[in-house]
């Protein structure tokens, strides 16, 4: 990673402005999983501090006020992209910032619902913007395709409940669909990361070839916690929790294994956990 390259501010200044950009931010839940939000709103105010509009109240924002310590990932139209980490130092629901977030286009004339706040993050550190190798995911998509019929399958003991289902299967098995994945490095930070090439094993595990970006993969420590995040072109998405297993040799192939503790709806207008499935209460009438 690159600390302030000098192009950042420059490039970054207009590449994150852009509102059809995918922008992602990683904090730490309560319990040590990273979990990712997709805030496209991510912009630069200045070579050393990020920030971002608040669309809506989720986990993230209640996690940032126990550990201010995140994980950022844009990529533009062109498809650049970038990866980063901030420490969140504070939020703000008026001024010029706030102005800037709710008099963009999108937002301008939206007369039932805006940005509720700005918040800020100090930049550790933030890499080099650098092209997806689109052949090369498209490939390395093939060989996790081909990779999975060696991986063993996880025996369903939930009762008869998928961890992952039928709409996120079919999610995470299209080429098209987006996934990056996080974990909370050494310094106590989550990055982000491109894994656009896995593919699903079953309802309990997806596999990662090693190409693309087998190196940035291959950091994530074996049995940690970890997140991915999966998206379609229309932004519908899924965020699964669970533990890394390193780099193994599959049918030949060395790629890595994540197995799903838990699944997160991060669409609205409901998010919330889905799996492990809460609880029923009782109703009683009266």
């Amino acid at each position: 990673m690159i600390k302030f390259n000098a192009e950042f501010e420059d490039v970054c200044s207009k590449k994150f402005e852009s509102d059809s950009k995918i922008g992602l931010l990683a904090s730490i839940a309560r319990d040590g999983y990273p979990h990712i939000a997709l805030i496209t709103s991510i912009s630069v105010k200045s070579r050393t501090v990020l920030m971002w509009g608040q669309f809506s109240q989720g986990l993230s924002k209640d996690y940032l006020k126990d550990n201010p310590k995140t994980g950022f990932l844009v990529v533009s139209p062109d498809q650049y992209w970038w990866t980063g980490k901030a420490a969140h130092s504070g939020s703000a629901v008026k001024g010029e910032d706030f102005d800037y977030f709710n008099n963009k286009p999108l937002f301008r004339y939206n007369s039932y619902c805006g940005f509720g706040a700005v918040h800020y993050g100090d930049i550790v550190d933030v890499s080099a913007g650098e092209k997806l190798p689109l052949a090369h995911v498209l490939s390395g998509a093939c060989l996790s395709n081909l990779m999975k019929g060696f991986v063993k399958k996880v025996p369903d003991n939930s009762g008869g409940i998928q961890k992952l289902p039928p709409y996120g299967m079919s999610l995470g098995s299209k080429l098209t669909a987006l996934k990056f994945a996080a974990y909370v490095d050494s310094d106590g930070y989550p990055r982000i990361i491109p894994a656009l090439q896995g593919r699903p094993v079953d309802g309990s595990r997806l596999v990662f070839s090693s190409l693309p970006y087998g190196d940035l993969l291959r950091q994530i420590p074996s049995g940690a916690k970890a997140a991915v995040f999966m998206a379609n072109l229309e932004l519908e998405s899924l965020l699964l929790q669970g533990r890394w297993d390193g780099a193994k040799k599959y049918g030949g192939f060395s790629g890595m294994v994540f197995e799903i503790d838990k699944v997160y709806n991060s669409m609205l207008p409901l998010t919330g956990y889905i799996y492990p499935p809460a609880p029923l209460s009782a109703v009683y009438g009266g």
